[in-house]
């Protein structure tokens, strides 16, 4: 039986074999002098279960709505379902009015692919905008609650992943959390402070983020639930 395709990142902390599926490809973390015939042998072994996470990731991103970022489109912000709204106006912005989020630019006059891609641009901008503000005010409240911190915080788009935390106690924030509630941001923020003390998804791991957060599990059922609404087309 031949072994499916991976990544393989060693580091010298690290004492077990880790498997992930991002974005339909595997990755292997291994410990910097475990055999790499061992390591096939266990990719080989869990190949069914990898399978199966690849194909989930494939039809998930093949089945994301696509984004023509034009009027009566639906987009996610805090958790909460709004329709885009175009308008005209002397000054180019975005609001929330009700149940819109109200793009206002100077020209409509213009090629419906056109109006997409201004639209896009100051859609895009605003989200980022939003997500930095509250994204750095949460991890700021969560490190408070946890008594736990990281070297630094750094807001940045993944195609696939929340976030992620280094070796080096790096923690990055998906700026698309931005679209998701309040409660499922500070889970996600518990969860990468959790690998400033266990770097592993261990059952240890498991545990102190149970302890700091005990609704994570609806806090990941929702992120499962909604993440083909929350995504940015490049």
């Amino acid at each position: 039986m031949s072994v499916l395709e991976y990544q393989l990142v060693r580091s010298s902390k690290r004492k077990t074999v880790s498997l992930q599926v991002k974005a339909g490809k595997v990755r292997v973390l291994a410990p910097m002098k475990l055999a790499e015939q061992y390591i096939n042998d266990i990719v080989r072994e869990k190949s069914p279960w990898l399978q199966l996470k690849i194909t989930e990731q494939l039809n998930h991103f093949e089945n994301q709505y696509v984004r023509e970022y034009q009027a009566g489109e639906i987009y996610y912000y805090q958790g909460k379902r709004y329709t885009l709204l175009i308008e005209r106006a002397e000054t180019t912005g975005v609001l929330i009015v009700d149940n819109t989020i109200v793009i206002s630019l100077k020209n409509l006059d213009i090629h419906k692919v056109e109006l997409g891609h201004q639209v896009k641009k100051v859609l895009h901008a605003w989200y980022v905008n939003e997500a930095k503000q509250l994204l750095s005010n949460r991890f700021e409240v969560q490190c408070n609650h946890t008594k736990l911190n990281a070297s630094s915080l750094k807001i940045r788009y993944y195609k696939s992943r929340w976030g992620s935390c280094d070796a080096k106690q790096r923690i990055n924030l998906n700026w698309l959390l931005v679209m998701a509630p309040i409660e499922v941001i500070d889970y996600v923020i518990i969860h990468e402070l959790c690998h400033t003390i266990h770097l592993n998804h261990s059952s240890k791991y498991w545990q102190l983020v149970s302890e700091l957060y005990p609704n994570f599990k609806q806090a990941k059922a929702w992120l499962k639930q909604h993440q083909q609404h929350l995504y940015w087309q490049n």
